[in-house]
């Protein structure tokens, strides 16, 4: 279950449950708000690979790519480039899991509680959460472009240019 709720935190691909719990967890109400700071992570997450999937669509020679700032001269530069790329993406990553571990909420039904929506503190030993539908297709399409990004990197570390 440690590895589900790791995965449930950092890339948010999936709904956490017991499988006995399936049929009740559709009409649950039970969803996690993220916080503000995750939802920035992913934003970083999604700018990111974005930024690096676009450029290679496009055709750009790693060299004419300006990342942060830098616009690598050499060889080593595009590698250093890639390699700060990946460990960005797995920063907002990790911060993203702390965010919402740390900071994540579960919204309860008005009609549940009597007194109106209310919040309540996650109790992450035992949950059973689903995600709000607009979260997890964000999550998917940031861990889609993520893998994507990291694939032409990949194809910079090997060949230096996307052709």
């Amino acid at each position: 279950m440690k590895i589900r709720r790791i995965l449930f935190l950092s890339l948010g691909l999936e709904r956490v449950y017991p499988p006995q719990e399936r049929e009740r967890v559709k009409e649950t109400t039970e969803k996690l708000i993220e916080p503000d700071g995750a939802r920035v992570c992913r934003r970083n997450i999604l700018a990111l690979a974005a930024v690096v999937v676009v450029a290679n669509a496009a055709g750009a020679n790693p060299r004419d790519l300006d990342i942060f700032g830098v616009k690598p001269p050499d060889d080593w530069g595009v590698l250093v480039l890639g390699a700060t790329a990946i460990l960005a993406h797995l920063y907002w990553y990790v911060l993203r899991y702390y965010h919402l571990r740390d900071d994540g909420r579960i919204e309860q039904d008005p009609a549940m509680s009597g007194t109106g929506t209310e919040y309540l503190k996650i109790d992450w030993n035992d949950f059973i959460l689903v995600r709000r539908g607009a979260d997890l297709f964000s999550n998917w399409i940031a861990f889609l472009l993520t893998g994507l990004s990291w694939w032409f990197i990949g194809m910079w570390f090997i060949g230096g240019t996307p052709r």
